[in-house]
């Protein structure tokens, strides 16, 4: 029996409210899935943009504020 089925089987015994409540959690994890999707994405362009080769930055590396 595949994880489907045997969530088939499960669901189809549930009351109502129950199956509200799977279906919830099932959505929670699809969004946690694209979520870490995302993160994985934005690591991955961060890292593209800035490599190991990149100059250090102190905090005399800053312009003054200008006065007005």
């Amino acid at each position: 029996m595949t994880v489907q089925e045997a969530l088939a089987e499960i669901f189809v015994h549930l009351p109502e409210s129950r199956q509200d409540e799977l279906l919830e959690y099932a959505q929670y994890l699809s969004w946690r899935e694209r979520r870490e999707s995302w993160r994985g994405f934005g690591r991955e362009q961060f890292a593209k943009a800035y490599g190991p080769d990149e100059p250090v930055y102190s905090a005399d590396d800053l312009l003054p504020e200008s006065q007005p």
